[in-house]
């Protein structure tokens, strides 16, 4: 017989976390979309997609995906996900499982998600009703994408139910956690959340356990994305059982893999109100207040302020005398935090100038990692990791660093000394954490962008009323706002009917672009009427031809000397009567690849490391020369899942280019590079400069090749040197690469 929960009137008010029955803001009038699995012995394809993967894929899973109807099934009304295992000839096991998703079928903004479920038991099984989002690639990559964890259990854990938010760089999450008195093997339970702009409301049996709101996203170097970004998408449905991996451990000698193992699911449920207001603000943090002494030092130096922590193996001890912490040995398990000594309660706060400092020393040489950490927001990084090399000799270290993240009041300091390959002895003295000034906002945001835009918010998403950075010259009569269509971002002009080009003008100032160097302004614009509009850039002036099909526009400059205050950018966009978007707008050298030489440090290149992989990495010098250098702990099981990367790189069908770089390691390795077609909504990942594998040494070598676009013309290819198990070999051997004097270049015709 088909569950069913009685959905009722306006939901209770209730504090976050709080286990009440409550009742929903959604009623069987306002159901969109259902599958109650009745029909048929397989899944209906006009709702499901299978989505196979290999082993390993994330979370250092060991199952494979694939459409086998012995994994994925529909049997007496239920969706059935059965993972197998197989014994292979040499004694080890396979493991095979199903997973379904409605990606390119059906999508979803806000409503509620609600599906009636029994879920697997025994160690290593996890099952998912969960949601992504159907462009990962809007506000990055995962977990700056989103993503929505509507019902998890683990298999050796089944009377616990975890609902989970993912977002942010760096990764943050917020989590609801409910746990009954019964099992959810046992029986099917129903499982909703409701998602609304700027809340979550998490259900279990008609039970409210978690509210969740104030996110966030963004990208480093960059402002925060207008909230309730990123949940203000369509998301996609996903069902599955993974086997292993990171979070529920692997299977034991106890794991069975019968009828215990599947997950049965129902029925899935979708609930939609017509509308939602989107006008939402984020609430704000915690108050900040500073605890010091009398010099201004956020840290306590009596022992009851250290905490000393263990995990996955380590042991170890700590002893505190006169303020000097001696933290012992005697495993390092396998985890850099195994054996680790923390001091928490230790507020942080937005846009505040952080000096931190202590003296170090081992009984033998080896390193340590310190950090500033906010556990209660996934432990993200305020400060660090840093590896930090220890001599026997007394050494002073210190750092000063801009707190950019959202305040904290609940971070900690913290000395991690496992997995480390030794257990040595380190003394930690005169520790001190000062906040010693204010973020000076304009000369960090004057410059380049990370990547390489001098214009800032060109894609109108961050800031107030998603305006953040322009101003705006108007008449009152005329309205200018940001549209939030189906998640598409223009800036949309409605021009009074008598206006005049000056009467509107989108003014960007300040902008410090490189003085002698080719530069190109590229933007996106329409109109409802066919007109000519001025645009301005310190002494340039252009005169696109607006129409109503949507045109893209690049003019091509010589960036002047502009002086203290840098260029304006200014568009007068006041024509009578006419309605003009305005999008993408960018200032950049006019190079295919940008700040190959790392002048400008990180900009416009970012750092891809999957979770199975471990690295640090920073700008370094040699000889006077900047460079990049990334240090590899762990290269993880695929060459992709370390890479140094460049987005939006143009490439026009036709064109031949040559590609130089110059690299080196520490230790001998394969590392390679590819131009390759995004493929993150279709999997399409075309190396159009072909894929260039190459050996390092400890000496500097030169590597490259020249090729001809053949595909069509695509603006928005990825450059990635790729530096995980490149020629399927994982290194699990700390060594550090270095890359330099990045060249590509569009080769004149003869």
């Amino acid at each position: 017989m088909k569950g069913k929960i009685a959905l009722l009137g306006a939901l209770a008010a209730l504090t976050a976390g709080t286990s009440v029955f409550a009742q929903s803001n959604y009623t069987d009038s306002d159901l969109v979309w259902t599958d109650d699995f009745n029909s048929g012995k397989t899944i209906n394809e006009k709702f499901w997609s299978y989505e196979p993967h290999e082993p390993g894929w994330v979370n250092n899973e060991l199952q494979s995906y694939g459409k086998s109807t012995s994994n994925t099934y529909v049997k007496d009304g239920n969706l059935v996900i059965q993972p197998i295992r197989t014994e292979n000839k040499d004694g080890s096991y396979s493991y095979t499982s199903g997973r379904i998703n409605t990606l390119g079928k059906k999508h979803f903004k806000y409503g509620r998600f609600e599906a009636r479920i029994k879920f697997p038991k025994g160690k290593g099984f996890l099952p998912a009703f969960w949601m992504m989002p159907i462009e990962e690639s809007y506000y990055g990559n995962w977990p700056k994408c989103g993503e929505i964890d509507i019902a998890e259990v683990l298999g050796h854990e089944t009377n616990t139910l975890y609902g989970t938010i993912h977002y942010g760089e760096p990764h943050a999450q917020k989590q609801g956690i409910h746990t009954i008195d019964g099992d959810f093997n046992k029986d099917f339970h129903v499982f909703a959340v409701e998602w609304e702009p700027g809340e979550f409301r998490y259900y279990c049996d008609g039970v409210m356990y978690k509210k969740i709101n104030g996110w966030f996203t963004k990208k480093p170097g960059f402002g925060e994305v207008t909230y309730p970004a990123p949940f203000d998408q369509e998301f996609y449905i996903i069902l599955n059982v993974a086997v292993g991996g990171t979070w529920p451990g692997n299977p034991d000698d106890d794991t069975e893999f019968g009828e215990n193992a599947q997950m049965l699911v129902d029925y899935v449920k979708v609930f939609q109100k017509k509308s939602y207001d989107e006008n939402v603000k984020k609430p704000e943090g915690d108050k900040i207040v500073l605890n010091t002494d009398a010099s201004g030092n956020l840290v306590k130096p009596d022992a009851k302020a250290w905490q000393f922590l263990t995990a996955g193996s380590g042991k170890g001890a700590l002893k505190v005398s006169n303020g000097e912490l001696t933290i012992s040995s005697t495993d390092a398990g396998n985890l850099d935090y195994s054996v680790q000594v923390v001091q928490p309660e230790m507020p942080m706060e937005q846009g505040k100038v952080y000096k931190y400092s202590f003296d170090a020393y081992a009984d033998e040489e080896r390193t340590m990692i310190t950090g500033i950490t906010a556990p209660n927001a996934n432990y993200i990084r305020m400060f660090g990791d840093v590896y930090v090399p220890l001599t026997k000799s007394k050494q002073h270290f210190e750092y000063v660093f801009n707190q950019l993240d959202n305040s904290d009041a609940h971070c900690r300091v913290e000395y991690n000394l496992g997995n480390q390959d030794s257990v040595a002895t380190v003394h930690v003295s005169n520790i001190r954490l000062e906040q010693i000034g204010d973020v000076d906002y304009s000369k960090l945001n004057a410059g380049i962008l990370p990547d390489g835009n001098y214009v800032h918010n060109g894609q109108f998403q961050e800031g107030e009323n998603r305006l953040g950075y322009w101003e705006l010259v108007k008449p009152e009569a005329a309205q200018v706002f940001v549209t939030n269509d189906d998640g598409k971002r223009e800036l949309k002009i409605v021009n009074a009917k008598k206006s005049k080009p000056a009467d509107l003008q989108v003014v960007q100032k300040k902008l410090r672009l490189p003085a002698g160097k080719d530069c190109v302004l590229r933007f996106d614009a329409r109109s409802t009427k066919t007109t000519r509009v001025e645009v301005t850039l310190g002494d340039q002036k252009f005169i696109p031809m607006l129409m109503k099909t949507p045109g893209h526009f690049e003019y091509v400059f010589k960036a002047g000397e502009y002086g203290e205050d840098g260029a304006e950018l200014n568009f007068k966009l006041g024509v009578a009567g006419a309605t003009i978007f305005l999008d993408n707008v960018s200032v950049k050298e006019n190079i295919v690849v940008l700040n190959g030489e790392f002048d400008n440090d990180m900009a416009a290149f970012e750092v891809y490391a999957h979770e199975n992989a471990r690295v640090s990495y920073k700008i370094d010098e040699e000889s006077g020369n900047k460079l990049f250098a990334i240090t590899i702990d762990d290269t993880g099981n695929m060459d992709w899942m370390i890479q140094l990367k460049q987005n939006n790189v143009i490439l026009d069908k036709g064109k031949k280019y040559r590609v130089s770089l110059r690299a080196k390691a520490d230790m001998d390795r394969m590392i390679m590079y590819a131009l390759q077609r995004d493929g993150s909504k279709d999997d399409n990942w075309d190396p159009y400069s072909g894929t260039i594998k190459f050996n390092l040494t400890k000496d500097w070598q030169t590597f490259g090749n020249t090729f001809t676009m053949g595909k069509d013309s695509d603006q928005n290819v990825i450059f990635t040197i790729s530096m995980g198990s490149v020629g399927e070999k994982r290194l699990t051997k700390q060594h550090t690469v270095y890359i330099d004097s990045i060249i590509v270049e569009q080769l004149k015709d003869k």
